[in-house]
Formats: C-alpha cells, structure tokens, sequence
C-alpha cells in the first residue's frame, strides 16, 4: 500500500500504540521505576546500589516492603521473559534472576518519566492516510484501514505468541536443574547446571540416579567436560553469519551501512555498540545503539538512546517496535553495523531510508 501511496515514513507511525504483552512489560516496568522515582528512599538506593544488594533490602523500611510485592506481582506476571534467547533455557529468565529486572527498573528510573503513548501519533498518521488524494479518489479508506488493522495484528501476534511460548523456559528450566541436582548428589555431575550439556535421551537414561554405576557416572562426567570445553571454544562464533540471512547491499557514497527502515526519524549520535546483557551500563543518553538483536531484556536501553541499528530482524521485530513506541528511528537487518560501526563515531540513523551516514556535526541534536 506504501508502495503505491508513496509516504514510505507512514507505516512506521500507523503501527504506533499496538497493544501487546510485551507493551504491556514494559508498563509494568516503568511503574516499578516510577516508585523508584517517586520515593526518595528508593531512589537513594537505587542510586547506591546494585540489583543484588537492592534484592537483599526485602524489609525493614515501608517503602521497600512496598516496592517488592509490587515487584513479586510483576515477575508472576512478566518472570518468564528470556534474559538471552527464548529458545534457549540455560540462561536464568527474569523470575530466576530478579536482580536482572532490578537493573533494568535502575536505568529507566534514572532515565526520567516515560515518553508518552504512540496512539495519538497512529491516529494523527491514519488520519493523514485517510486524506490521500488517490484513497480519497478512489473511496478506499476502510480498505486502506483494514489494511492497517491487519498490520497492527500482525505485530500483536508476532509480541503475544513469543510472550506465550516464552512460558515454558522457567518450567523446562528448573526440571532440568533438579535434575542435574539429583545427578550431581551421586557424584555423577561436579555441579547441577551441567546438566545443560547433556542430551534429552542422556538424561532419560538417567531417570534413576541412585543406579548408576561408579563406571557410568565417571563417563558422564567426562562427557560433560569434553562438551562444556567445546562450548567455551565456540563462545561468540555466530552458528549462521548474520550476513548471511541479510545480504549488505552496496551503502552507496554517503551511507555507512544500509538496511530495513522500521521506525520513522532521524537523529544524531555517537555509536555504542553493545553485545549483550553485560554491556548494558555502556549505553549513555543520547547514543545510538548498534546491537546484533534485541529482546525484551534490552527494552530500557530505548530510553537512552536516540536511534537504533541492528544487524538482524525486519519492520515486524521486538527492536521496531519498541523504537516505534519511544519515537526513535531505527534501521534494522543491516546484517554488517556492529562491525562497520565503531563506539564514538558520530552517525545519523535515518529511519525513514533505512540509512546510517557518518555525520561531522558535533552539535547537532537529535531529531
């Protein structure tokens, strides 16, 4: 429809305010930041403190007491969320890790009150749609609307069905570990979390530990050693190239790199690139975060940045969205922009485009 239309900027701003479970999070965690914000006792120490040491403040002044049953309340509701991967249940979720969530509440509280809502900027945009000299020749508009019901479904489906499948990870996860727990009672694992290195039909064989022979349990261990030293050689090897499923096509004079524009803007900024959870407290405001992916764990860093660029994923992925509902530009499946990019380079991530240049206007403020 853009396409024929021509207003490529507009599609970005018409998915604006999808309602979504994964929306749905990140009010929750904007809440629990704005207590934080709201209460000078929490806000002293989430300044001081980190998200172990806050864990162990669970009594004694009102306001923490507060603070963690709403934040017992949020993980029952959002605990199931992947920290890493969703198809992936080594990692800790959100509800075994709880000083994960706690760091993330830190950076919004430091961040400031949210941005407000994309709805009215989606009404504004179907508004101006609907206006179109050639829908208003042709009396297309509800057509036109359906079109972007469909669209806003699309995304609703793409967040609510991760949101659902994710349920299982701290199901299969803490099966897994009692498991590796009752194998690491009989000396058949030095640890529990090195059952993750066994196969679904090793651990069946193992269905009643207390009968595994001496022989037995010593080839378990050894096998889990040779895959454990196996997995450390192979950390940070990509398994699929990510140039590979998005193809660099040639920048052209002025762009660095190139890519789907998924959410509408332009703005200016130094390059962070961050490669995981461990890399968020690089982000500072005001930069443009270069990642390979992004998951619901990394929606805080939203509020810091000014613009996004990310090697993988499309219009419909959880980086467009929510850089559609903080109104910051983004460009996604760049498929090379954490290796052509450098922390500190000075860029402008045009969302509408699809593009990142270099930029020499050091004064500039985002747009």
């Amino acid at each position: 429809m853009q396409a024929v239309l021509g207003p490529r900027a507009l599609s970005g701003q018409l998915t604006l305010g999808t309602r979504t479970r994964t929306e749905d999070a990140n009010r929750g965690l904007e809440a629990l930041a704005a207590r934080v914000r709201d209460d000078p006792v929490l806000r002293d120490a989430f300044t001081r403190l980190d998200g172990p040491a806050l864990l162990e403040r669970v009594t004694g002044d009102a306001a923490f007491v507060s603070f963690h049953a709403a934040l017992r309340e949020f993980l029952a509701e959002y605990g199931h969320r992947e920290t890493t991967s969703p198809l992936l249940m080594t990692a800790p979720t959100w509800i075994d890790a709880p000083a994960t969530v706690l760091s993330l509440v830190s950076v919004l509280a430091a961040a400031g009150p949210p941005r407000p809502s994309g709805r009215a900027a989606a009404a504004a945009a179907e508004d101006r749609l609907a206006r179109h000299p050639l829908v208003r020749a042709t009396g297309t508009a509800q057509a036109a609307r359906r079109v972007v019901e469909a669209a806003r479904a699309g995304i609703a489906f793409r967040e609510d069905s991760h949101f659902q499948a994710t349920a299982l990870l701290p199901v299969l996860r803490r099966v897994a570990l009692e498991a590796g727990r009752r194998l690491a009672s009989v000396g058949a694992l030095a640890a529990p979390e090195d059952v993750f290195h066994l196969r679904l039909e090793e651990l069946e064989h193992c269905a009643a530990p207390a009968r595994l022979t001496p022989e037995e349990a010593r080839r378990l261990r050894a096998l889990v050693r040779a895959r454990a030293a196996r997995r450390a050689e192979l950390a940070g090897v990509p398994m699929i190239s990510p140039t590979t499923l998005f193809p660099a096509s040639a920048p052209g004079a002025d762009a660095l790199v190139r890519g789907v524009p998924a959410s509408g803007g332009r703005a200016t900024g130094p390059v962070r690139v961050v490669g995981g959870p461990a890399e968020f407290g690089a982000l500072r405001d005001g930069e443009v975060l270069v990642c390979l992916y992004t998951n619901p764990a990394w929606t805080p860093l939203f509020r810091r940045a000014v613009g996004v660029v990310v090697d993988s994923g499309g219009a419909g992925s959880h980086a467009a969205i929510v850089a559609r509902e903080y109104g910051i530009p983004a460009v996604m499946g760049t498929g090379t922009g954490t290796t052509v990019l450098a922390d500190g380079q000075l860029v402008t991530v045009d969302g509408n485009a699809g593009l990142v240049v270099a930029s020499d206007d050091a004064g500039q403020a985002p747009r």
